[in-house]
């Protein structure tokens, strides 16, 4: 994946590229660039980076760094003992050596890889709201990668839709956060093309070769699901996926007749009559029934699943499952 050195974002703290744009970024215009254009893409794509790497920052990067805590403690120095510091740290020998009552300070470390998987095939342009799939699936992208640079971790991006076109490998640093940010923004229109996340999967596995943390957003409509390549991952990594739907793909509007088609089949269609009380209720069963099964592959091949609606804030949504995950493995401390 390309940077362009001119991007004041390359100078190393971003601050810069940030002042000019951040409104925009956060006050809804990404949603509404349609226009189609290359111009048009590569500002929606860098707005988008600018302001989730912010809100990643301010709002919600505790909360990931908590659920994903690093590999162990790295010690920092021995410095003397004050009220309240836990008796439990106390530095013997450098309280032998001076005669006051020392303790050691440690500090989490982050050698950790993340990798952000962002499906762009057909069916992620669908949305009956404000943002399709792959603008969501984009936004939500962004804030992990924003969230994993700010924590220090390395972080790495794929796109992908029935095999892997853009990638940037994993890395860390300023530089660098800034160019896995652009790519996953840039993952807010869909390529086209069936959904592969194996081939995805696959890739990730390639690049990262110790236990890493994978989140795969996706809408997963992969019949393949869960696989050889997700049981692989999950047994290795730390596997969450992402799974976006639009609100009309379980509920189903009073609108009459329908032709409902699949956008990664196009031989696929059905005529529905959506003012049906009947029709809309095996539909929306239907639709529980294929969530309820994909939850129970998903979780039973030992990933965790997350779901991500269009209709709501991705930041939200990622900051509520990061808590959850946090409070469960102290639990289970």
């Amino acid at each position: 994946m390309s940077r362009r050195p001119e991007d004041p974002a390359e100078s190393g703290t971003l601050a810069d590229a940030e002042s000019g744009a951040l409104a925009d970024a956060e006050s809804g215009t990404l949603a509404g660039a349609e226009s189609g254009t290359l111009a048009d893409l590569a500002r929606e794509s860098r707005l988008l980076a600018i302001g989730s790497r912010r809100r990643a920052g301010e709002l919600f990067a505790g909360a990931y760094a908590s659920a994903f805590r690093g590999g162990g403690m790295e010690f920092v120095e021995s410095r003397p003992y004050a009220p309240g510091d836990d008796v439990r740290a106390l530095d013997w020998n450098a309280t032998a050596r001076t005669g006051e009552p020392h303790v050691k300070r440690f500090r989490e470390e982050r050698d950790r890889t993340v990798m952000v998987l962002v499906d762009t095939s057909a069916s992620m342009d669908f949305g009956s709201g404000p943002q399709t799939k792959s603008a969501a699936a984009a936004r939500a992208a962004a804030l992990l990668a924003a969230a994993a640079g700010h924590a220090g971790d390395r972080v790495g991006v794929l796109a992908f839709a029935d095999a892997v076109h853009a990638e940037v490998r994993p890395g860390r640093g300023a530089a660098h956060t800034w160019a896995a940010l652009r790519a996953a923004a840039a993952a807010g229109r869909a390529s086209g093309g069936t959904t592969d996340c194996a081939a995805a999967l696959e890739r990730a596995r390639h690049l990262a070769r110790r236990r890493s943390v994978f989140f795969l957003v996706s809408d997963l409509r992969d019949d393949t699901l869960p696989g050889a390549p997700l049981v692989a991952a999950a047994r290795r990594h730390d596997l969450v996926l992402v799974a976006v739907f639009d609100p009309r793909e379980r509920e189903l509007p009073a609108a009459g007749r329908l032709r409902l088609s699949d956008p990664e089949r196009p031989d696929r269609t059905v005529l529905l009559d959506s003012g049906s009380a009947a029709v809309r209720a095996r539909y929306r069963a239907a639709a529980d029934v294929r969530r309820s099964a994909l939850e129970r592959r998903v979780r039973g091949a030992g990933a965790d699943l997350l779901w991500l609606s269009t209709a709501d804030d991705p930041l939200r949504t990622l900051a509520h499952f990061f808590q959850q995950r946090a409070s469960r493995d102290r639990r289970a401390a």
